[in-house]
């Protein structure tokens, strides 16, 4: 018996063959995805659902980036007008990988002759057949190439720096300023690339970081034009949907909800929303399932077999995925071990991607065990723009009950501005970890700027110095420089101030073209006191609040008893969402969400 347990072992399938099967699986609930991202780009359904940008939208209500609906938009346009390679992406022959590069250069009269490559070359032999005739790359000088995820596609270095917590603390708060100056929500990375900038300007550099290219302040995305309407069904009829209920290793496969692409030209943005937040939860449910054998092949080294040096190396060529979105299911499957109430959330649907990658870094602190629950809870009931903050405030003041800062935010409290940043942090004693991924041109430039502060503060101290003392000494150069002349702020301005710069509609990211908006008009007896006014940016005070389009209706008292009415839902002091809407009635009316929710094959196990 023995023996025969051991043959058994041997002729089972490796975990990165079973992997590489589960990936292949998931092709036709993509290209549902990528219907439904094209129709949403088309319409701009975003306007009417209370969000005058895609980024807003898609982080907010997707845990997308706008880039990532902007690439799958992009190819479902491409493939409308190529059926074979449509038909082989459904069918598994191709990974999303090959699928988007075909897309950069097949033609009607050409497809075929690609197709048959795709599937003789390996995804980085594709790659360089593409670029050597596509008019875009960057040879001949246009557009940057961009990731599985729609992400410009640059080598990337993470920056590890062990500081102190005021120094952490500190850091936030650069984070804060930077976005004032720079005008838009910013990255940690593009954070550091403005600090070391300001931070050059004075002192210049002692040390050559290697730059490849001169470096810049990153601008938001800019919206994608208009697309045309699905003109026919996803691979409704494509055999390879009659077995998508298999199970690959004891797991399931996705199957395909292609009722919610049926009568999509018809759909409003509601229904839209709806429809793409079932798509979704169905993919969630997916990349659950893979996430624990993609950390089974990371921890064996499995991709080896497949004749691949790294992991990055084969999720790309064996599961259509960018090594960045490989290393973030990783990171999520090892929080979810330390955190199972996580995993949880993210499987059914409760917590986007991005919801939960924004938890990890308060979940996976030690001390934070007696919280996690209560973070979980708290992330389902919040904007995420508020999430965000309320992490950053934790990791800044060590608070770790996240039912204290919803406290401070109700009754106006704000102990990280009222008392200083010592006060904060008198209890936290140690070390603390400050890290971010960035272009590795950024990295490097960030990397010269501190190495070159060291050895001033040193020949000036004569001693050796940190580089949690030179990174406090680069923020407090920023802080200086960034502040306002006068400390005194105009009385058109303290609304600003008070606001903190930016529109106070939960889920908008705007820093700039502000409005004073008098939540009680004054057309209709409404005062010119604090309590009656808000900040917001100019396209939700004209568009959404004068003019109706993704009608917003606020009441209340500025600035911490606001109640914002979204189309979507109803936001209360703290961001706090009070009431979600029926956003999936016409949905559920319709019995499309019901089929796909019932739909055999999704539910999966761990």
């Amino acid at each position: 018996m023995e023996a025969l347990a051991v043959v058994r072992a041997l002729e089972a399938p490796g975990a990165e063959t079973r992997l590489a099967r589960l990936a292949r699986s998931g092709a036709p609930l993509r290209r549902v995805l990528a219907a439904l991202a094209g129709r949403l780009v088309a319409t701009r359904a975003w306007d009417r659902l209370g969000y005058v940008r895609l980024r807003d939208y898609a982080v907010e209500r997707l845990g997308l980036s706008a880039r990532q609906v902007q690439d799958l938009a992009h190819v479902d346009r491409e493939l409308r007008r190529l059926p074979c390679i449509d038909a082989a992406f459904v069918a598994g022959s191709i990974t999303w990988t090959k699928a988007r590069l075909l897309c950069r250069v097949a033609t009607p009269e050409d497809e075929a002759r690609w197709l048959d490559l795709a599937q003789r070359l390996t995804a980085r032999a594709l790659a360089r057949e593409v670029r050597a005739v596509d008019a875009r790359s960057l040879e001949a000088g246009g557009v940057p190439e961009t990731d599985e995820d729609g992400v410009e596609e640059a080598p990337r270095e993470t920056v590890w720096l062990r500081v102190t917590p005021r120094v952490r603390a500190r850091w936030s708060r650069a984070r804060l300023l930077a976005r004032r100056v720079a005008g838009e929500a910013l990255s940690q990375a593009a954070v550091a690339e403005v600090v070391a900038a300001e931070v050059i300007s004075a002192i210049g550099l002692d040390v050559d970081p290697g730059l490849t290219a001169p470096f810049h302040l990153p601008r938001a995305a800019n919206g994608c034009a208009e697309q045309g309407l699905h003109e026919q069904r996803v691979g409704r009829e494509h055999p390879a949907s009659s077995d998508s209920g298999k199970t690959e290793g004891g797991m399931r496969c996705a199957l395909p909800p292609y009722e919610l692409v049926d009568g999509l030209e018809s759909a409003d943005a509601v229904e839209l929303d709806a429809r793409l937040l079932r798509a979704l939860r169905i993919e969630q449910r997916w990349l659950a399932d893979l996430a624990p054998v993609l950390l089974e092949v990371a921890r064996s080294r499995g991709y080896r077999s497949r004749g691949c040096s790294s992991l990055g190396a084969f999720a790309r060529e064996w599961l259509g995925m960018s090594p960045r979105k490989a290393q973030a299911l990783l990171r999520l499957e090892r929080a979810s071990g330390i955190c199972p109430a996580l995993g949880e959330a993210y499987r059914t649907g409760r917590l986007t991607g991005v919801q939960a990658h924004e938890l990890i870094p308060v979940l996976v602190l030690e001390h934070a065990e007696p919280w996690r629950l209560a973070w979980v809870a708290h992330a389902e009931t919040v904007s995420v723009r508020r999430l965000e903050e309320d992490v950053e405030r934790a990791l800044v003041t060590g608070r770790l009950d996240p039912r204290s800062l919803s406290e401070d935010v109700q009754t106006g409290a704000h102990p990280t501005a009222e008392k200083s940043e010592d006060e904060c942090l008198e209890s936290q004693v140690g070390t603390a970890t400050l890290f971010f991924a960035a272009p590795a041109d950024v990295a490097r430039l960030f990397k010269a700027v501190l190495a070159t502060v060291q050895r001033r503060i040193e020949r000036h101290n004569g001693r050796t110095a940190s580089e949690s003392e030179a990174l406090d000494a680069m923020l407090e150069h920023c802080f200086e420089t960034w502040a306002l002349p006068n400390a005194k702020v105009r009385r058109d301005h303290r609304v600003f101030e008070r606001d903190g710069w930016r529109c106070t509609v939960p889920g908008c990211s705007s820093y700039r073209n502000l409005h004073n908006h008098h939540i009680r008009f004054r057309s209709r007896g409404g005062p010119d006191d604090l309590w009656n006014r808000t900040a917001l940016c100019a396209a939700h005070h004209q568009r959404s609040v004068h003019e109706g389009i993704g009608r917003i209706r606020i009441r209340g008292r500025a600035p911490d008893g606001l109640r914002f009415e979204l189309p979507l839902a109803t936001y209360g002091p703290g961001e706090r969402i009070l009431h979600e809407r029926a956003a999936e009635a016409s949905v559920l009316r319709s019995g499309l969400g019901a089929q796909a929710e019932r739909a055999p094959g999704v539910e999966g196990s761990r």
